[in-house]
């Protein structure tokens, strides 16, 4: 029997959505280069840029759980998504609210992105309308994640003292 989600659909990625998904990490790399030059923009300074982008782009990810679990009633994991969208838009705020004091909350937020990306090679990324996405939501992931450790490594080398 088919899955009905291995039927081809008019909403195939397009060219659109890998820029836009690309595009979405420059704000991290913007944060990274902010510390680097120590350089603040209207009271903002790249650490908060940086976090407060990170923290909004996961829950963002959480929301996509949220609108799958409500329009796919059928769904077997429903309630799972349900709950673990709710779960990993705290984890971004807790991390946003962490990473003004302290490294942990960077860390925080890097280990909510991996938890996202294992979470989505779960969901069936081999269905044919999925392949595309999945393909370049784990690219997108690994290079967000990557951003974090930059900016974590970047962050200890600039400590006083360090």
């Amino acid at each position: 029997m088919k899955d009905s989600l291995d039927t081809p659909s008019p909403t195939e990625p397009t060219p659109l959505f890998d820029g836009l998904a690309y595009a979405g990490v420059l704000p991290f790399v913007v944060g990274i280069w902010m510390v680097w030059q120590g350089t603040v923009v209207l009271g903002i300074d790249g650490r908060l840029l940086f976090a407060g982008y990170s923290a909004c782009i996961l829950s963002f990810l959480g929301g996509i759980w949220w609108a799958g679990a409500l329009n796919r009633p059928d769904h077997p994991r429903r309630l799972g998504l349900t709950l673990q969208s709710n779960g990993v838009a705290l984890v971004a705020w807790l991390g946003l609210l962490v990473s003004t004091v302290s490294l942990w909350g960077l860390l925080l937020l890097a280990a909510g992105f991996a938890y996202v990306r294992w979470e989505e090679a779960r969901l069936n990324p081999n269905a044919r309308r999925l392949r595309h996405y999945f393909r370049t939501r784990s690219r997108v992931s690994y290079l967000v994640i990557g951003c974090h450790l930059v900016m974590l490594v970047l962050l200890l080398w600039r400590a006083p003292g360090a």
